[in-house]
């Protein structure tokens, strides 16, 4: 785990690793670590999450949503086959968010 910034006296660091023995050589307050560490897991959780949503649409929701556009190029906005286009889509994109929920 990395805290992406990080300011001990006045110092501002970056990508430093989020290990106690680490941040205590770093100066930080032995109160303060756990809480740091705590937030760099966090970030990381957040940003795995962020990760596999992303290709999770990539594979299975983009390509529905092209659907949606070119159905409502070709039949129009409030058609049947749009409104049917979109609904998919959005079921799909409702079914990745259940599977990779924010931390």
């Amino acid at each position: 785990m990395i805290l992406e910034k990080l300011t001990v006296a006045g110092n501002d660091m970056v990508n430093v690793p989020a290990e106690e023995k680490t941040l205590l050589d770093l100066g930080v307050a032995q109160a303060d670590v756990a809480g740091l560490i705590a937030q760099a897991k966090q970030a990381q959780l957040e940003a795995q999450c962020q990760h596999a949503r992303s290709f999770a649409y990539q594979a299975k929701s983009d390509g529905l949503a092209f659907d949606y556009l070119a159905a409502q190029a070709e039949f129009g906005e409030q058609s049947a086959q749009a409104e049917a286009a979109k609904a998919t889509w959005l079921t799909a994109r409702k079914s990745i968010k259940a599977h990779y929920p924010k931390p």
